[in-house]
C-alpha cells in the first residue's frame, strides 16, 4: 500500500500547464502541490505580464473615457485634471514612456497588491491555528490569484476592446446598471464586491488553506473573508469618495 501511494505521489504532474488546468478543474489537487512547491514567483511572473499588457492595450479606452468624465471634487482637490490625465496617460503608456516599462510598471502593481495580500492571508490563518508556512501561503494566494488576475482580466480586456467603455466592464452585476450609474455607491459596492472572479479566487484560497494548512472549513473562510472584506470595505471608500 505504502509502494502504491508513493507511486502515485511521484507520476503526480505538475508543470506550469498541469498548474493551470488544476486551478479551474481539480483545485483542491492544485493545492496538495502547492503545498509540497509553492512557486508563487511563477504565478506572480504570469499576473506580471497578463495584467501589464492588458492595462496597456486598455490604455486608450481608458484615457478616451476619462478625458469625457467630470471627476469628483474630492479629487479634484488632490491633484488637477491635467495633472491626473498626465499621470494617466503615463501609466498606460500612452506619454512619451517606453510601452515596456509601462507595462512592467503596471504589472509589478498588481503583483505587489498580490503579495501584501498573500502576507495578511498568512497572518489570518496562522492566528486561526494553520499549520503551514508564509511561503506556503504565498504560493495558496499567488495561484488562485490568477482566476481574478488571469481569467477575470483577459475577459475584461476583451470586452473592454470590444465595447469601446472601460470603466462600466466589471465582472459583476454591477454590468447590467445604465452608463450613469458609474462611480455611484451602488455600482462600486456590487464591483467590489460582487465581482465573479475575485470571489471563486478566495474560495480556491479557503479550499487551499484547509489542504495545506490543515484548516477546517470555517476558520479557513473566516480566515479569508473576514481580511478581505476589510481591505474591500477601505478600498470602495476611497472609490466613492473619489469618484472613480
Amino acid at each position: 500500500m505504502s509502494i502504491d501511494e508513493t507511486t502515485t505521489t511521484v507520476e503526480e504532474p505538475d508543470f506550469l500547464p498541469q498548474r493551470l488546468w488544476d486551478l479551474f478543474a481539480r483545485p483542491g489537487r492544485l493545492m496538495k502541490n502547492v503545498g509540497r512547491w509553492p512557486r508563487w514567483w511563477m504565478a506572480g511572473l504570469l499576473i506580471v505580464v497578463i495584467n501589464g499588457v492588458a492595462t496597456t492595450w486598455e490604455g486608450p479606452v481608458l484615457l478616451e473615457e476619462y478625458r469625457g468624465r467630470s471627476h469628483s471634487s474630492a479629487l479634484n482637490s488632490l491633484v488637477s485634471e491635467k495633472d491626473f490625465l498626465d499621470k494617466l496617460e503615463n501609466s498606460v503608456g500612452s506619454g512619451e514612456g517606453s510601452k515596456f516599462s509601462s507595462v512592467i510598471s503596471s504589472g509589478m502593481n498588481s503583483w505587489g497588491g498580490t503579495l501584501v495580500f498573500s502576507l495578511v492571508l498568512g497572518f489570518f490563518a496562522k492566528m486561526a491555528g494553520g499549520k503551514g508556512s508564509f511561503s506556503q501561503a504565498l504560493g495558496i494566494v499567488h495561484w488562485a490569484a490568477l482566476i481574478p488576475y488571469g481569467l477575470g482580466t483577459l475577459v475584461k480586456l476583451v470586452l473592454v476592446l470590444n465595447t469601446g467603455e472601460f470603466a462600466r466592464i466589471t465582472l459583476s452585476p454591477a454590468v447590467f446598471l445604465p452608463v450613469e450609474s458609474v462611480g455611484s455607491f451602488f455600482f462600486i459596492l456590487l464591483d467590489s464586491f460582487a465581482d465573479v472572479t475575485i470571489l471563486w479566487g478566495l474560495v480556491v484560497v479557503v479550499i487551499g488553506f484547509g489542504k495545506v494548512f490543515k484548516l477546517d472549513r470555517s476558520p479557513a473562510s473566516l480566515s479569508v473573508f473576514m481580511p478581505w472584506v476589510l481591505i474591500t470595505a477601505v478600498t470602495a471608500g476611497f472609490r466613492l469618495m473619489l469618484g472613480l
